[in-house]
């Protein structure tokens, strides 16, 4: 089927971070101008939902309303209350202040699973907390007395970024994009076992190289009702077309639609009985396209 891609917002003058269906609205960040901006498809308008964010990334609604988010620029994840409030969680790993935290998906248990990549982009503040040594999944849960804590879920990531839950909870899917040329970026699916931990993961789907360079991987995940995921890949300067690839819960390709206006980077489904996708883009706009 021919699909195509209509832009509903755009260009900005800012790189474009998380995104987020929320309340009949598109929450979407703009990285370089600490906002988190609120399009109204009403009425096609935008405002600001939050000012001085920290260069929030990926973004994730919990069961009683709140919103998760990576704030990338303080190296923590926060929750942003419905009063307009806002909480920061645990941010330190055995002591350690941890990574620039790229994306994350809450379970029905509210714990939060995020990834926590390195970054060449500095945090804000004094340059006097080091990096960890290793980029992993990590695990944000309460204790027995409602403090977060951190754990440590993956041991062979190398940069996890994009992630996102199956929708029985039984799989993480994690997108792998090693900066080496050696290794592939791959679209990974790790078991959660009965205590919670992470098996070994399965390749669902591997990108490559060619004489133009590591193909573009993943940069945004996201699935349906049905659980079948969709992956913003690819780039404008690899030989691999940049393109939403939709697969299924297994693993199976199901199909790519070719995205023409630069690099997609994330997406996220209305709730319109998940008609509608919007995708953003790295030519600082948002596009949609219906299903």
């Amino acid at each position: 089927m021919n699909r195509s891609f209509e832009k509903v917002a755009g260009p900005f003058n800012s790189n474009l971070g998380g995104i987020l269906w929320y309340e009949n609205t598109l929450l979407f960040s703009l990285m370089d101008e600490l906002l988190l901006q609120q399009w109204q498809p009403t009425t096609n308008s935008i405002n600001t939902f939050r000012a001085y964010t920290g260069r929030m990334n990926g973004m994730a609604l919990a069961k009683d309303g709140s919103i998760f988010v990576c704030q990338e620029g303080g190296r923590r994840i926060i929750q942003l209350q419905p009063n307009g409030s806002a909480n920061v969680t645990a941010t330190r790993f055995e002591g350690l202040i941890h990574n620039h935290p790229y994306d994350l998906s809450i379970d029905s248990k509210n714990r939060v699973w995020f990834s926590d990549p390195h970054s060449g982009t500095q945090a804000f503040g004094p340059q006097i907390f080091p990096p960890l040594s290793h980029a992993s999944i990590m695990r944000l849960e309460k204790d027995q007395i409602g403090h977060w804590t951190i754990r440590r879920m993956s041991f062979d990531t190398e940069s996890p970024k994009a992630i996102t839950l199956s929708n029985d909870e039984k799989t993480l899917y994690v997108a792998e994009n090693p900066t080496s040329v050696a290794t592939n970026r791959e679209l990974r699916a790790y078991p959660i076992l009965s205590n919670g931990e992470l098996g070994k993961y399965r390749v669902l789907h591997s990108f490559g190289h060619d004489e133009k360079g590591i193909h573009g991987g993943i940069h945004g995940l996201c699935k349906d009702t049905s659980g079948n995921i969709y992956a913003c890949a690819g780039d404008s300067i690899s030989s691999m077309q940049p393109a939403i690839y939709i697969f299924s819960n297994e693993g199976n390709l199901m199909e790519g639609i070719p995205f023409p206006h630069g690099t997609p980077l994330r997406a996220t489904f209305s709730n319109d009985n998940l008609k509608v996708l919007y995708v953003t883009s790295s030519d600082r706009c948002i596009y949609k396209v219906r299903f």
